[in-house]
């Protein structure tokens, strides 16, 4: 994760996947991080179901807050350079709206 944006170059009609995670090797784009993260809470998950400190997905979602990281799929409708959200905490993601000046 880094403060700033990323500037890159997006092609017509083409398809792109920002990552959300922050874990990508390339970002701002996936790689398929994301789905380390998912499945090691799906285990504490299961760990925690399975010695009955919680009963169900629902309550640890609650409990933990979990957040399952998928990342934002979109696809460029012409082409055009644009800033990519690098802090991961745009509201506009995956551009980037200038919330990492407040951070």
């Amino acid at each position: 994760m880094k403060k700033q944006p990323y500037k890159v170059q997006l092609e017509k009609g083409k398809n792109y996947a920002w990552c959300k995670c922050s874990e990508s090797i390339n970002q701002p784009f996936c790689d398929g991080s994301h789905n380390d993260i998912n499945r090691k809470n799906k285990n504490v998950i299961k760990n925690l179901i399975d010695i009955n400190l919680i009963s169900d997905i629902e309550s640890a979602n609650r409990l933990l807050a979990i957040d399952y990281k998928e990342p934002v799929v979109f696809a460029a409708k012409e082409d055009i350079e644009v800033s990519l959200c690098g802090c991961k905490e745009s509201d506009s993601a995956p551009y980037c709206n200038g919330t990492h000046l407040n951070n």
